[in-house]
């Protein structure tokens, strides 16, 4: 092989869909060998725009433009190693780069299959019980694309772009189902089947920058970026990792201006330092947890962790196109950041959902105006304060969307005893309206303490049935004193009631 690793990237040329566009260019690079070695697909930076001389400038070394982006001032090319030697030279340019190499964020091993956790317990079912669903929001999933035919997500696909094969058809050809199952975690829909995803009416755009082997090029990547904020979209995902590189940073920093909030996978690194571009200060750096809160073990620890979100055994779409899916009903269970970072993107469009406040006082409501929203609203782990582990802690759908005298709660039949799922919570001075939405429970029992004493006058039970109303809506006048309740649902296993208490 003439010393060429299958590793390295060279010469991109067009080839037949299915096949992973790294194996092709491992082929290539072995028949073509000493030819290849002798050019680079670099990123050349310049101090200005570049134009048509900056164009001429390149060819005139022997090389080839590959793309001129918009948003940043550079030109990916090939390049001999001559060419690039003269150009690093030249005073009008600021940097010459390698078109590197960006991977999907492999799942992490060990899993086993439970029931999906995560939209819940970031309290997103609180937000979508009082009618937020992220509709309308724009996210753009810069991935291995998104399988649009599963029935989970084919309503909420609003479209994309391939650019690893440069057509309009970024469909999933990862055999993990990479772009997939992120998209589901982000707005699968709310159909009475699979699973439901964080904002299950936001639309979704598939940006593919990613291989079926889940690699993809670094100019992909930020043409996928440029994509975004030329097509608008309001929140844009990446749960994929790499190195550094200039022209990368500036990409993100371009889109981030320009509003539109980034979430990236911090990396499996199993303790080490985030990965970028989510340790960028333009990215929300996202981390993974368990269900107890704690870091999970494959989590990147560093101070550009910026929010933890749900990212161990999480079930979510997967396409029945690859055999990984097959058997499985299009769902299936992976671990993550790359399973963490939607779950923060999908929280994000449901605030960009609600009345934002103009944070930063530039005249538009965009992902600058939510960042703040979601570290102040994130429930603190670890240390107080942000951290290296959690950064500002567990990112809080329902304390980011929700007014604050707004408190909303989902009880759940699960095993055991009824009163081992009840509820407790505090209300406050005055009148409370309490509304409950029922989901197949056949009773609810209210239990009314003040200042730790039974309150018998108070306390309630409503039992459901098909003749009895699924929605109850009362008040409760706490008049100055504080009082406790306790929710206790009796029904079959996995029944449940979404309340609402609000200040009269």
């Amino acid at each position: 092989m003439n010393g060429v690793s299958c590793k390295s990237q060279g010469k991109v040329m067009s080839v037949k869909r299915g096949l992973s566009v790294s194996f092709v260019l491992c082929i290539l690079l072995m028949l073509s060998g000493a030819a290849f070695a002798k050019e680079r697909s670099v990123i050349v930076g310049f101090r200005q725009k570049p134009g048509l001389s900056e164009k001429a400038m390149i060819r005139g070394t022997g090389g080839r433009v590959k793309r001129m982006f918009k948003h940043i001032p550079a030109i990916a090319a090939d390049l001999s190693e001559e060419a690039v030697d003269r150009l690093k030279k030249n005073g009008q340019v600021a940097y010459v780069e390698e078109d590197g190499v960006f991977m999907a964020v492999e799942p992490a091993a060990g899993n086993e299959f439970i029931n999906a956790w995560g939209v819940k317990h970031i309290g997103a079912d609180a937000a979508h019980a009082s009618g937020n669903r992220g509709t309308g929001i724009k996210i753009g999933i810069i991935d291995t694309g998104i399988d649009y035919t599963h029935e989970d997500l084919n309503d909420n696909y609003a479209g994309g772009w391939d650019f690893v094969f440069n057509d309009e058809d970024p469909f999933d050809d990862n055999p993990n189902s990479h772009g997939t199952h992120v998209a589901g975690i982000i707005a699968a829909e709310d159909n009475g089947i699979g699973v439901i995803g964080v904002a299950p009416e936001a639309d979704i755009y598939a940006i593919k920058v990613l291989d079926g082997a889940g690699f993809g090029l670094l100019s992909w990547i930020i043409a996928g970026l440029e994509w975004a904020v030329n097509n608008h979209m309001d929140v844009v995902n990446l749960s994929l990792e790499g190195q550094h590189y200039q022209s990368l940073m500036e990409a993100c920093d371009s889109a981030y201006n320009a509003g539109v909030l980034l979430v990236a996978a911090g990396g499996n690194t199993y303790g080490g330092n985030p990965r970028y571009p989510a340790a960028y200060g333009s990215v929300i750096a996202a981390t993974a947890t368990d269900a107890q809160d704690v870091k999970a073990y494959f989590s990147p620890v560093g101070s550009g962790v910026e929010l933890s979100a749900p990212g161990l055994n999480i079930l979510s779409t997967c396409s029945l196109t690859q055999q990984s899916c097959a058997g499985s009903g299009g769902y299936r269970v992976l671990s993550g950041t790359s399973q963490a970072a939607p779950h923060i993107t999908g929280t994000a469009a449901l605030l960009l959902s609600t009345d934002l406040q103009d944070v930063n006082g530039d005249g538009m409501i965009n992902g600058i105006d939510v960042r703040p929203v979601l570290q102040s609203t994130a429930v603190d782990l670890g240390e107080p304060g942000r951290d290296a582990t959690y950064g500002f802690g567990l990112v809080n759908a329902s304390a980011a969307v929700l007014p604050p005298d707004v408190l909303q709660l989902t009880i759940v039949r699960n095993n055991g005893k009824p009163a081992a799922d009840a509820e407790t919570v505090t209300l406050g001075e005055g009148v409370n309206r309490i509304s409950i939405v029922n989901n197949g429970l056949r009773r609810i029992k209210i239990d009314v303490y003040e200042d730790g004493v039974y309150h018998k006058a108070l306390t309630s039970s409503y039992r459901f049935g098909r003749r009895q109303p699924q929605e109850v809506t009362f008040n409760m006048d706490a008049g100055i004193m504080n009082y406790d309740v306790t929710f206790t649902p009796f029904g079959k296993r996995g029944t449940s009631a979404d309340i609402v208490i609000s200040a009269e």
